[in-house]
């Protein structure tokens, strides 16, 4: 069982529940939720009025308008709907790493995001995957659900390569209702991300990109001579630790860092690092309200 110190306290708990998703569309949800849906209905919130059909219900019919013009008029209404939120949780072997390590980050963020949409009645499925999916949290709402949301995200252990794009192809192959795509990884893909981008974009999903590092990753502390371990293929080398390439590699490492935010940024998907010794409460509470993702 999942422990409130791991994953989220109480505190930061009530701080979160005054956040909500800033969907950047109107929403195509088909249950009862707080936004705004792209359909007219029974709502609350009068929009327009447009001619009576045969067949219509009358009960949205302006009586007002008749009387005034002899004409019948349809009162339309916008419902509000509940918002899909599809959370993908990179567990591959290189998420095993740092202190804390970037799949703990990983798994706390999620907790995080998964929280805010289910006390706002959002439907929120989850998504554990390496080199495909791996484990699927079926879609769920509501607060009665945060404690199996937690359990699900306690239970994952990181194993196996990274494939994003086996892992989106699978999961967004079948029909799903466009809502909003969190992706949580480090994005160490052999075969990059760019396929897999691509792939995601016709879908017309509202995304949000989380690339996790750890300190150890960006700033080594090796000697002189090493032996290096590929966490995912099991492959080994042995390597002399210059400063030259010691440069080589942190050069690499941000770069592969700035092609991903620079995608998010031309694509107009949000996009934020987070490092495992970060500030998680900035990162909740501040960064994702600055970058527009809950207000």
């Amino acid at each position: 069982m999942p422990s409130d110190s791991f994953f989220l306290n109480d505190q930061f708990l009530r701080r979160l529940e005054h956040l909500r998703y800033f969907p950047r569309q109107r929403v195509a949800g088909h249950m009862r939720g707080i936004h705004r849906s792209r359909r007219t209905g029974s709502g609350m919130i009068f929009t327009d009025f447009r001619p009576y059909s045969p067949g219509d219900d009358t009960r949205n019919l302006d009586w007002g308008t008749y009387l005034r013009l002899d004409r019948l008029m349809m009162r339309l209404f916008e419902e509000e709907a509940d918002f899909p939120i599809y959370i993908l949780v990179d567990a591959s072997a290189s998420m095993d790493f740092g202190t804390p390590s970037k799949f703990d980050v990983a798994r706390r963020v999620a907790a995080a995001m998964a929280y805010v949409g289910l006390i706002n009645m959002d439907r929120v499925s989850i998504v554990s995957w390496s080199d495909g999916v791996h484990e699927q949290m079926p879609a769920r709402r509501g607060k009665q659900q945060v404690w199996r949301t937690l359990h699900f995200l306690d239970r994952l252990r990181p194993a196996g390569r990274t494939d994003l794009l086996n892992t989106v192809t699978s999961y967004f192959g079948a029909s799903r209702t466009r809502g909003l795509v969190i992706l949580i990884s480090d994005f160490m893909d052999r075969d990059g991300v760019e396929q897999s981008f691509q792939f995601l974009r016709p879908h017309r999903h509202q995304m949000f990109v989380f690339h996790v590092q750890s300190r150890e990753e960006k700033e080594p502390v090796l000697g002189d001579e090493v032996m290096l371990v590929d966490a995912e293929e099991g492959t080994t080398l042995r390597a002399q630790i210059t400063p030259q390439l010691l440069g080589a590699y942190q050069s690499a490492l941000t770069a592969h860092g700035q092609r991903i935010e620079e995608y998010c940024r031309s694509h107009g998907w949000g996009h934020t690092l987070v490092m495992n010794d970060g500030s998680f409460e900035d990162l909740m509470l501040k960064t994702l309200r600055e970058k527009g993702v809950v207000f």
